[in-house]
């Protein structure tokens, strides 16, 4: 015998089911689910906790605007209706501002750096320069048309580009080093004087340090040359192996300075006699690269 109360209970739950299948076929991504394959309302009513937790999970993403509001435990992804084998299934997906998170860290993982995770993600073709070549002076038209070419065709001669606004050099070249990764290369870009830095302190405490990565990886740039403390360790034992490694085994190799071939050569002249070795470095970076420069102008 069913007492009264438990029947009265029962139909309640049934009524509000039947209320939420009634509304939730009223949801346009259900009803184009259903339509896709298909079905029609009645399995609502064998897989209305799946729909439920889906309407749910799309309430959450509306108006969304970026991942820092997102306020799910895995963010960036969202529940999407699937049907297999007669069965109405949930699976998480990545929504479209987790698709690019998620494009980012791949794209970043092909790098290898000690700078600013934005700079690597610079997309050379969203920069103003690019936009507006026809504006730039002479030269810059020159060093930007030498970028373009070499990222549709990468040779083993790299760039050299100098100029008198570092942050501009260094954007333009993360751009260039940024298509060429998402033609999935290893890429490294390395800020020379920190890298000198923590290459030395990598010896004093007996840690793994990265020049041998450095010197084989398969397009390497490093920034600001000649900006370092530059002593004859860091030109003779770091600089020289870098350079003679990668010239042997053909590996490009990009740098950006203040500093041209020229001037270059009396920075890396430490003292009188020193003219041969400095002129060792300028040769090795002169086989390696073509300079190209920008202007203020």
């Amino acid at each position: 015998m069913i007492k009264v109360s438990s029947e009265v209970k029962y139909q309640d739950i049934s009524q509000m089911k039947q209320e939420s299948i009634l509304r939730l076929s009223k949801n346009k991504n259900i009803k184009s689910f259903l339509q896709a394959h298909h079905l029609n309302g009645d399995i609502m009513n064998d897989y209305w906790v799946e729909f439920l937790d889906y309407e749910e999970d799309s309430q959450m993403c509306e108006n969304c605007q970026s991942l820092k509001s997102c306020p799910k435990a895995s963010i960036g992804m969202h529940k999407v209706l699937s049907y297999y084998d007669g069965q109405v299934v949930l699976e998480m997906e990545s929504c479209e501002l987790g698709k690019e998170l998620q494009d980012k860290r791949e794209l970043l993982e092909k790098f290898t750096s000690n700078m600013n995770e934005e700079l690597l993600l610079t997309n050379l073709f969203d920069l103003d320069i690019v936009k507006n070549i026809d504006k730039l002076p002479p030269n810059n038209i020159r060093a930007l048309t030498m970028i373009l070419k070499y990222v549709d065709h990468p040779t083993d001669k790299g760039l050299f580009l100098h100029g008198d606004d570092p942050l501009s050099n260094i954007t333009l070249m993360c751009g260039m080093m940024n298509q060429l990764a998402r033609q999935n290369h290893h890429i490294g870009v390395i800020h020379f004087p920190t890298f000198l830095i923590d290459l030395k302190s990598s010896f004093s405490t007996n840690e793994s340090n990265d020049l041998e990565e450095i010197m084989k990886i398969d397009y390497l740039l490093l920034d600001s040359l000649g900006e370092e403390n530059v002593t004859g360790w860091s030109r003779d034992e770091i600089l020289l192996t870098i350079l003679s490694y990668r010239l042997i085994n053909h590996l490009p190799t990009f740098f950006t300075s203040i500093y041209g071939y020229n001037d270059l050569k009396k920075v890396y002249t430490l003292r009188k006699g020193d003219e041969m070795k400095a002129k060792a470095i300028i040769s090795k970076i002169q086989t390696l690269t073509l300079e190209i420069m920008q202007d203020l102008t």
